[in-house]
Formats: structure tokens, C-alpha cells, sequence
């Protein structure tokens, strides 16, 4: 499978939106377009994005092209949708010009419990979401989110939610590492309420400020 490392995660069922610029990874593209063949999407574990090689993580996702708009230097933008996860097993660095990697595809099982997994995360990220709301003082784009993942499957509901984490790209593969989507859940449960109490005493901390400026303008 040709694979594309970058410095982010891509989760099963979530979109990615490429900007397309290197020649080698241009020609990806273009062949996984001819094909209609997908491509893997793994995060770097070291090495760089742009230029030289890249050592990418051993469990990736499956990519799919799904928007194309072609600039006329040669460069395009793509949106690109997870499909299934992957561990590679083997690398080829001198075939082609981007990596090449002999996968093996990932199950996906719910996981013991996982419907009360499901029922705890999905109250945790409506927590979550209350408090990114109150902390900006407005509306937040993902506050939904909570409501369109309840008839959806355990695994969905899991990679939707990681998808919609505000958290760095190495526990974010974590998450995609996991066996279950039972141990996914659990483990964004965990990471919403830390990041809801984060919130709460930001937001203790913007209202005391506000309260002192409003006293210093008496």
C-alpha cells in the first residue's frame, strides 16, 4: 500500500482535507485516482513532513479520495475519508518515491461493555462541549456531535469522538492503537473530563479576572 506520512492521525470514517504539493506524493495521488485505489495514512514517528524520509508509526488508516480540486501549477487539494485501520508490517523505501508498505488490516471489535462505554463518553463529550461553549461565550460547531452518535455503532461513535479531540498527535495514536472500541472509549471518557475541568477553571479564572476589571473601572 502506498503510504503517506504526515503529522497528524486520520480516524476510520473522519475526513481529511491534503494539501498536495511534493512531486512523490503528486504522483500518489494521481495513481491512486487512475486505480481508484486507496492509500494509508500513518503518523510520522520521526523524520519530517515535507523533504527526506519520514519513519511513520506502525498502525495507520486506509484513505480515500473523496474531493479533488486541481490547481494549474500541478498542486491540488484533496479530501481524503478513513476507512479501515491497518499495521504495517513491512516498509519499502526504494521502489517508488514515496513509501510503499505490506499491511495487514486491523478488526474491529466492540469490546466488553461497550454500550456503557458508549453512554459514559457520549456524557462526557456533552460536558465538554457545555463548557467550550461557556468559556467562548457562544456556539460551538461540534455541540451536536454528541446527539447525531447516538444510533451509531460503538467503533463509530469511538473514532468520531477521537476525530473531534483537541489533543496532541501522539495520544491521538494511541487512541487509533487500541484493540477495542470499548478501550477507546474509555480512554476519551478519561481525556473529556480532564479537559472539562481544564475548562471549568479557565473559565473560574476569565469570570474572576472580569469581575476585577469591572471593579477597576468603578
Amino acid at each position: 500500500m502506498p503510504l503517506f506520512p504526515l503529522g497528524t492521525v486520520l480516524f476510520p470514517g473522519t475526513l481529511l482535507p491534503l494539501h498536495i504539493f511534493e512531486p512523490r506524493y503528486r504522483l500518489l495521488v494521481q495513481r491512486s485516482l487512475e486505480r481508484k485505489a486507496p492509500f494509508g495514512v500513518v503518523l510520522i514517528r520521526s523524520g519530517k513532513e515535507v523533504g527526506g524520509h519520514a519513519e511513520p508509526h506502525a498502525v495507520g488508516t486506509e484513505a480515500r479520495i473523496v474531493g479533488l480540486s486541481p490547481i494549474a501549477d500541478g498542486r491540488s487539494y484533496i479530501v481524503a475519508r478513513g476507512e479501515r485501520r491497518f499495521a504495517i508490517e513491512s516498509v519499502v523505501t526504494d521502489a517508488e518515491p514515496y513509501l510503499v508498505g505490506r499491511v495487514r488490516y486491523l478488526d474491529e471489535q466492540d469490546g466488553p461493555d461497550a454500550a456503557a462505554r458508549v453512554a459514559e463518553a457520549l456524557d462526557a463529550l456533552g460536558a465538554y462541549l457545555l463548557g467550550v461553549v461557556a468559556v467562548t461565550d457562544g456556539s460551538h460547531g461540534e455541540r451536536s456531535l454528541s446527539d447525531e452518535l447516538k444510533d451509531a455503532t460503538p467503533p463509530d461513535v469511538a473514532y468520531h469522538i477521537a476525530a473531534a479531540l483537541s489533543v496532541d498527535a501522539t495520544e491521538r495514536q494511541a487512541l487509533l492503537e487500541l484493540a477495542t472500541a470499548a478501550d477507546r472509549l474509555g480512554e476519551e471518557t478519561r481525556i473529556l473530563r480532564r479537559e472539562t475541568e481544564l475548562l471549568r477553571d479557565l473559565l473560574v479564572r476569565l469570570r474572576a479576572r472580569g469581575e476585577r476589571d469591572a471593579r477597576a473601572l468603578n
